[in-house]
């Protein structure tokens, strides 16, 4: 004879079904709760009215948590410009609003948060520019924003911004590695948003000052490369003048092959996109003898040569002076990196070796 397996009574099924019925919906409640609570407070921050967000001469400013002795950067504008100042708001009275503006020591007002002002011809003052904001016209302010500003002098050309190392670390002038990213900007006038031009890098003994450009990275049968930076508006200074900014795609190499201190002056500069293959040929003799052997003769002998090939002959930096450490000792896992070009003086003829 079978013995037959003893059957749970249907009131207890019933309860247990109730229990992982309950737990299941209470998962789910909690679950849609924790994703709609941030939705929630994102939401509600809409329905309050304040100021959110300012352009200054195109350049954005907002509130930020700053952690300690952190401050806000001062927007920099161009002494004696004119530039345009405009806020954005979350209104929610149904009467149009009332905005102030307080600048230099003057008030403007206006039912639209948008003002023109003139920068005064006083580089290097420091100033807060104020805007309120008054929701429905309301007699008191509803919100207040203050924008720290730096007047400077007026000024055309390319800046260095800043150094990184080959993992992206910042680096000082004073203490650069074997090879640094370069991120720099460009204050000009250039036709569009940048796209038809480029930036170039160059390095130069500062015994001789022959800048000499830099080329990716190459092989034996392979042919030369530039280096080249694409370059971005990203604001404007004034009504004439934008700003730009480039940096290098990959590490420029800094001083020469013996890995000892040396020092290596930088130049970057801009340039026609469309003349770049040209631009090659004016610059650079360039022989590839060996699969570890790159050869380079510059062509030109000084930066007023280089400037003059630049956009309207006026968009190269000043050199920054780079002084590199000496390199560390190799650990045996580095990757291989391709050795850097033989650089023949720039009045001598390239010779294979």
């Amino acid at each position: 004879m079978t013995e037959e397996e003893p059957v749970a009574p249907r009131s207890r099924r019933r309860l247990s079904t109730f229990i992982f019925a309950t737990l299941g919906f209470a998962v789910v409640v909690g679950l849609s709760f924790f994703w709609a609570w941030p939705l929630f407070h994102t939401t509600k921050a809409f329905e309050e009215p304040k100021l959110t967000t300012v352009h200054l001469d195109e350049e954005p400013f907002m509130r930020m948590i700053l952690g300690p002795g952190q401050t806000y950067r001062p927007i920099e504008l161009m002494a004696g410009t004119v530039v345009r100042f405009n806020c954005e708001v979350v209104a929610v009275a149904t009467t149009p609003p009332r905005f102030a503006l307080t600048a230099w020591g003057k008030v403007h007002e206006g039912k639209d948060c948008t003002f023109d002002l003139t920068v005064p011809a006083e580089p290097g003052l420091r100033a807060d520019l104020v805007v309120t904001f008054y929701d429905g016209g309301a007699q008191k302010a509803t919100d207040a924003l203050t924008v720290p500003t730096l007047v400077v002098p007026p000024f055309e050309g390319v800046e260095f911004y800043a150094l990184e190392d080959a993992k992206h670390q910042p680096v000082q002038p004073g203490a650069a590695s074997d090879e640094a990213y370069v991120y720099a900007r460009a204050i000009g006038k250039l036709p569009g948003d940048g796209r038809d031009f480029a930036a170039l890098f160059f390095t130069a003994d500062p015994t001789n000052g022959v800048p000499v450009l830099e080329l990716l990275p190459m092989k034996e049968g392979d042919k030369p490369e530039l280096m080249t930076g694409s370059v971005i508006r990203y604001r404007s200074y004034g009504a004439d003048l934008s700003g730009y900014a480039f940096w290098s795609p990959q590490p420029v190499r800094i001083g020469g092959k013996s890995g000892n201190r040396a020092v290596t002056d930088l130049y970057a500069g801009i340039f026609r996109r469309d003349e770049l293959p040209q631009l090659l040929g004016k610059l650079l003799k360039v022989d590839v003898t060996g699969p570890d052997t790159v050869t380079v003769t510059p062509l030109i002998t000084d930066s007023r040569e280089l400037k003059a090939l630049t956009v309207g002959g006026r968009l190269l930096s000043q050199s920054l002076h780079l002084i590199r450490g000496p390199s560390a000792e190799p650990t045996g896992n580095e990757a291989r990196v391709p050795p850097a070009p033989v650089v023949a003086p720039a009045t001598a003829p390239t010779t294979a070796r």
